[in-house]
């Protein structure tokens, strides 16, 4: 049996734990070894995995859900530690970006602007899928549909906004659960209908059990709230576990829509698939 631990996040399960915006997992796997969904915006995760007991240098790799700071910001600390397994991610993980969101200032937050000036040893691009242990699959090179909705307004390539950022290193991971697939995001940049209509077609995935992390729906309009909740009932999704970017209103319009179904993540939070 596969199970879940979230390091980092943008609130706490338990008192004593710290947390940031950002986003890591621990999936365990049992015999097939474990893995780290993410390593959040700063080292709080490997802080958090210590308190919890996970040694995190054991990992067989790291899956990056995609290149933004608060999902690898982390990574530098881990490479620092000497982790030697393998990075996983979409080949524009490592590139620049930048954020025009809240003003006029252009934030980087992509991982090419420095961060990883050492380089990233092991690093494996993938664009499609990967399987990472039996039951555990990496997907990646998620189609955006026109008139779906995509959380990628006012993301860039460059500080001129001239080059806009569809954010298409956008990844999930697919769990087999004991009742069946459990779909772990990061911040869904391409959004969850897209996603889902993806794993449909790639995996054959008519059904799926539980949706974990970021949703992206933090300022989202009223009808990618609604698309969102037509897409989880579309797919017979029993168990919906929002965090890091799903945002507080969003968590609240999902608790409406799927009463009973619906537990907010947080640091320390653990969770069988």
């Amino acid at each position: 049996m596969t199970t879940l631990c979230i390091l980092a996040d943008n609130r706490s399960a338990d008192a004593a734990l710290p947390f940031e915006h950002g986003w890591s997992v621990w999936v365990d796997c049992g015999g097939a070894g474990a893995w780290l969904w993410d390593t959040g915006q700063t080292d709080l995760f490997l802080h958090n995995a210590a308190a919890l007991g996970i040694d995190v240098m054991a990992a067989a790799g790291v899956a990056l859900s995609h290149g933004h700071h608060d999902h690898a910001g982390g990574l530098p600390a881990l490479l620092d530690r000497g982790f030697a397994g393998q990075v996983i991610g979409h080949p524009e993980v490592l590139s620049r970006r930048y954020s025009r969101r809240g003003g006029t200032t252009y934030r980087s937050i992509g991982m090419g602007d420095g961060r990883l000036a050492g380089g990233v040893p092991g690093f494996l691009p993938v664009t499609d899928i990967r399987e990472l242990a039996p039951g555990l699959t990496f997907v990646t090179g998620i189609p955006q549909r026109p008139g779906h909705f995509t959380a990628t307004e006012q993301l860039f390539r460059d500080t001129a906004g001239h080059i806009p950022d569809a954010v298409p290193d956008d990844a999930c991971l697919v769990i087999d659960g004991a009742n069946g697939p459990l779909v772990l995001l990061g911040c869904c940049h391409a959004g969850l209908a897209n996603t889902l209509a993806h794993l449909r077609q790639r995996l054959g995935l008519s059904r799926v059990h539980t949706v974990a992390g970021g949703l992206h729906l933090a300022g989202a309009p009223a009808w990618a709230l609604e698309e969102t909740a037509r897409a989880l009932t579309a797919c017979g999704v029993q168990r919906i576990l929002p965090g890091h970017c799903t945002g507080g209103a969003g968590v609240d319009f999902l608790r409406r829509q799927f009463p009973g179904m619906v537990a907010e993540t947080g640091c320390a939070m653990a969770f069988a698939a």
